[in-house]
């Protein structure tokens, strides 16, 4: 039968403020202040606080990306 890829819950994920796409964080563990990242898919930099990083799924286009440049 089919089996379901798997789950790809990521451990640190950030919501790209301009192009809405869960991406990953640049982090290992959970910082206490704010981070700044670049958005690879759309090149917009940004900070964000540590409210805004979360346990999540990583976009499929954020994925795709990973994939092409070997990151995942």
């Amino acid at each position: 039968m089919f089996q379901e890829p798997p789950a790809r819950i990521h451990p640190y994920v950030i919501t790209c403020k301009q192009c809405k796409e869960n991406i990953a964080a640049p982090v290992q563990t959970m910082p206490d202040s704010w981070i700044i990242h670049t958005c690879p898919l759309c090149g917009e930099r940004r900070r964000y606080l540590p409210a805004e990083i979360f346990k999540g799924r990583l976009s499929f286009d954020f994925d795709a990306w990973a994939r092409k440049v070997g990151r995942l």
